[in-house]
């Protein structure tokens, strides 16, 4: 017994066996892209940076609700005018860095009662500890490098 005991051990902590698998990123590269520029474009801090990318991996809708901007689906909002995965990411994301920018001033719980009203400080919880994970997930460094400004035009 104590033989596959040592056994048990030496496999659960070979490196070899999770080199294959890694974990993957809470948001992928080319949301970060797409994350990064907006932020730029919106000039946004690294504080309201990890906001907004932690914002869309807690909403983490799909096209048209990527950053949950505007309540549910066909409510008639700007904000669910695309769904095509890209334009309405963009979309979405541009609402959201437009709320941070004008309303997010350090305190996430009185943001949170701007952004997700009905459940504030549950979600503020949520946010906090999410931009705590892609902060240790990326070594406290935004992902990428930093775009320079351009004009991103959606009718």
């Amino acid at each position: 017994m104590k033989a596959l005991a040592t056994i048990l051990a030496a496999i659960c902590t070979c490196p070899a066996l999770f080199a294959k698998h890694p974990a993957a990123s809470l948001i992928p590269a080319n949301e970060w892209a797409m994350i990064r520029q907006v932020a730029v474009n919106y000039n946004l801090t690294d504080e309201q940076t990890w906001l907004l990318a932690a914002i869309r991996r807690h909403e983490n809708g799909r096209p048209g609700l990527e950053f949950g901007v505007g309540g549910p689906m066909n409510s008639g909002h700007r904000a669910h005018r695309y769904r095509d995965g890209v334009k309405s990411f963009y979309v979405q994301a541009m609402w959201a860095a437009g709320t941070i920018r004008k309303h997010y001033k350090g305190d996430l719980t009185a943001f949170g009662r701007r952004y997700n009203p009905l459940h504030a400080e549950t979600w503020s919880t949520r946010i906090s500890s999410l931009i705590a994970r892609l902060k240790r997930e990326n070594n406290s460094v935004l992902p990428g490098e930093k775009p320079v400004k351009r004009k991103l035009n959606f009718p």
